[in-house]
């Protein structure tokens, strides 16, 4: 029994050819394009590389910075203030980006303080006030402010300063209120610091601060006790009388 082959289509036929030629045209633009890929993968690893060697920067960067401000502040703790103070300028101008670097003005001011060299304080402690405003350290570096005013006269801008940070909860909030009373005192406002002496008493009656706060107002001729209200007069009635 005869048996029929199969027919071959021209299209069939034709299959191997166009295989081949989709082979040849990938091939073709490979070899076209190989620059361009060469140089996108060497691009890609470039920028990976960067990326990298940034982040490694950085960190051994900031644990410098950190090493450095250490150092710096045991210098300070242990009252060399010369070196504290070219510690901490140099990392204030150093990483003055860096958390480190912005705090450094304010422990430079203190270093300052300690030298008696309040101008320079009053300047480090703007730095650190305008850089840093959110800091816990607000309210200290504003007493702090108020102190450098204070030392080179300047009562009014230490009595601004020290309002500032009486608004401030916190430890430092005593200080600064009082700290308003005595600056309105050296300005010659003596009804107004009596009346901010006064006030601390109501609000702070047993503050370690209290007794000093009474005899400065007792130095002023004022008594620190609070006026005393007048006695109550209880009325009586007279019994009624029972009718007959």
């Amino acid at each position: 029994m005869a048996t029929t082959r199969p027919k071959i289509s021209r299209k069939d036929l034709k299959r191997p050819d166009e295989f081949q030629s989709a082979i040849e045209t990938a091939r073709t633009f490979a070899e076209d394009h190989l620059r361009e890929v060469i140089i996108g993968a060497c691009a890609i690893i470039a920028i990976a590389a960067v990326a990298i060697g940034v982040y490694f920067y950085e960190s051994r960067q900031a644990r410098t910075a950190a090493y450095q401000f250490s150092q710096a502040l045991t210098k300070l703790e242990q009252h060399h203030y010369s070196a504290a103070e070219d510690a901490f300028r140099k990392l204030a101008a150093d990483d003055p980006g860096r958390p480190v670097g912005k705090l450094a003005n304010f422990y430079l001011a203190s270093t300052y303080l300690a030298q008696e060299k309040p101008a320079k304080a009053r300047d480090a402690l703007q730095s650190y006030l305008a850089h840093d405003d959110a800091s816990i350290f607000r309210g200290t570096a504003l007493n702090n402010l108020a102190v450098a005013y204070e030392d080179l006269g300047k009562y009014k801008q230490a009595e601004q300063a020290y309002r500032k940070a009486a608004k401030i909860k916190g430890p430092e909030q005593a200080r600064a209120e009082l700290g308003v009373a005595r600056m309105l005192l050296k300005q010659g406002k003596r009804g107004d610091a009596i009346a901010a002496y006064k006030s601390f008493l109501s609000t702070n009656p047993f503050a370690p601060e209290s007794p000093s706060v009474r005899e400065t107002l007792a130095s002023l001729g004022v008594s620190a006790s609070p006026t005393a209200p007048a006695p109550m007069v209880k009325i009586i009635k007279p019994a009624s009388v029972p009718k007959h």
